[in-house]
């Protein structure tokens, strides 16, 4: 007798090369065009304008294992499936606990920063302790059914996402790109780029920038490219048309906002140098700077972008995490419940358990800057072992399928491992200890699963971790001898910045020969294709 058993729900390949682009775009630009461009000024003075040139190529290099890996295995949640093929189930879990530490608070932050943002119209949203603004008990609850909105928006699907979601990123470069050039127009005092210096901090703040400005951080939102992979209608192609072209066009805009915003600060905030630039106020920086301006006009249209940018963003990373939840179920490193999507095609399980730490983020956070050199440092890490998953796939799987295929590819992943090793190092210590801390928790977890593991079968391969822990390890010591943020001093730049290079190159020749045999690594990659028709976790 025939069966009629339905076939199982899959997830729908709907998204072009303009959705998948507008999603870059989207997760790039969100609170931080609002904040980057002060903190980059504060830590580099003018120079910032030379750190987002900086941060913007060392992204595009970071970016290419990941357009290659992204065309040709094209799973959602693709970080964490890429170190599973590689490197096995102690190395995947590790990288998609840390993706997901740098993922998960994210909209919480913009949701905060929204309201933050709208407390000058409605004060009841926040309240002042000790000078600092947070939100208040009844801001809390608008912020959870904001949190809400952006839940029920990914649950509805992820085509009407994807419409919704290219005019919100419309709106969210226009609006910069207009502040940029009537700044630029109405405000522009040349002199601010000499009066105080051009690189007060010299090479150290330009570099400094990078981590503890925000300037790493407003520029990875990429990566939300490579977790929608398993949606796309054409991933061969549009994966890395998608991820190159919306960082090239946000870090041009970038620039062109740190220009104006140099050239707009008011003479009389830079009287003790632009550390002590102000960094508050009700407006933010960039609308204040419009009302000093005279230009009312701007400053509510700033307003309003205060509210879609920071959503548009939330919006989207909402769904990227989902996706990235999904992939460590599918792994088995965590409940297999959460590796399932709905007959729609949605991980609706996934978004739920992520709205329930976002409420739980709702707690008071530390700082802007310091909150997102906390991302920034764990999101690096996560590209610095794509880069070593991406040259040992290489080695070891010459023929695999690859529509796209990086240039002096051998080259590029060695230079994005150890530039991912430098950016990860100039966020400094105290951001590394917080990081380090974090996955310490995630180690736990994961040793606490091992009984669960062993019952199933699931192999995973701790010694192929084994030159993960190292350059963490040295990372962090390097870090915690080093003089960016917090470090003792012991070793200055750029003797610091030269040993964090050195472990790199020490570390990844022994990386790159520990990962999974060849057929291990095909058990693994033919679960993986297996999954583009059954949302069923595989069996083990």
């Amino acid at each position: 007798m025939e069966s009629t058993k339905a076939p199982p729900p899959q997830m729908h390949r709907r998204i072009g090369l303009f959705g998948l682009t507008f999603a870059a775009i989207g997760a790039i630009i969100g609170s931080g065009w609002l904040f980057a461009p002060l903190y980059a000024a504060k830590v580099a003075g003018p120079a910032a304008i030379i750190s987002w040139v900086i941060g913007a190529l060392m992204v595009a290099i970071l970016a290419m294992p990941f357009a290659e890996l992204g065309a040709a295995l094209r799973v959602p949640g693709g970080c964490t499936r890429y170190a599973q093929v590689a490197f096995g189930g102690t190395t995947s879990f590790l990288t998609g606990w840390l993706c997901w530490l740098g993922y998960v608070a994210i909209p919480t932050v913009e949701t905060i920063a929204i309201l933050e943002y709208l407390g000058d119209l409605a004060p009841w949203l926040v309240e002042v302790r000790d000078g600092d603004r947070s939100l208040s008990v009844g801001g809390s609850v608008v912020a959870a059914g904001v949190l809400l909105t952006m839940v029920i928006a990914n649950l509805i699907g992820v085509q009407w996402l994807n419409r919704s979601n290219g005019a919100i990123t419309i709106w969210k470069l226009f609006v910069p790109a207009l502040t940029a050039v009537v700044l630029l127009i109405e405000g522009f005092n040349p002199e601010n780029f000499t009066s105080h210096g051009f690189a007060p901090e010299g090479v150290g703040g330009v570099l400094a920038a990078l981590g503890g400005g925000g300037v790493v951080f407003s520029l990875f939102g990429y990566r939300v490219v490579v977790d929608l992979a398993g949606e796309a209608r054409r991933p061969q192609r549009d994966l890395p048309l998608a991820i190159l072209g919306g960082l090239l066009a946000c870090a041009l805009l970038f620039v062109l906002l740190q220009l104006a915003f140099v050239g707009a600060v008011p003479p009389e905030q830079l009287e003790e140098g632009w550390s002590g630039v102000v960094a508050t106020g009700a407006s933010g920086p960039l609308a204040a700077f419009a009302l000093t301006l005279g230009l009312g006009w701007l400053a509510s249209v700033l307003y309003v972008d205060a509210t879609i940018s920071p959503y548009g963003c939330g919006l989207i990373y909402t769904g990227a995490n989902a996706r990235l939840l999904l992939a460590m179920g599918r792994n088995r490193n965590v409940p297999a419940v959460l590796g399932r999507i709905d007959r729609r095609g949605i991980p609706s399980v996934a978004i739920l358990v992520n709205f329930g730490f976002a409420l739980v983020l709702l707690a008071p956070l530390p700082a802007w800057d310091e909150l997102t050199a906390m991302v920034a440092a764990a999101v690096t890490l996560t590209a610095g072992i794509g880069a070593v998953a991406f040259l040992r796939l290489r080695r070891t799987h010459p023929d695999l399928d690859r529509p796209f295929r990086v240039p002096v590819g051998t080259v590029a992943g060695v230079l994005a491992f150890a530039i991912a090793s430098l950016i990860t190092f100039w966020c400094g210590w105290s951001v590394l200890r917080d990081v380090l801390v974090g996955l310490a928790v995630g180690a736990v977890l994961l040793l606490i699963t091992v009984p669960h593991h062993r019952r199933r079968g699931t192999p995973l391969d701790p010694r192929a971790a084994i030159w993960l822990v190292i350059w963490i390890g040295g990372l962090a010591l390097i870090a915690w001898l080093g003089d960016h943020g917090g470090g003792l001093g012991t070793v200055p730049s750029p003797w610091a910045d030269l040993a964090a290079v050195a472990l790199a190159f020490v570390v990844l020749p022994f990386a790159t020969r520990s990962g999974l045999r060849r057929e291990d690594a095909d058990t693994v990659l033919a679960e993986i294709r297996a999954e583009s028709t059954s949302d069923e976790p595989p069996a083990h």
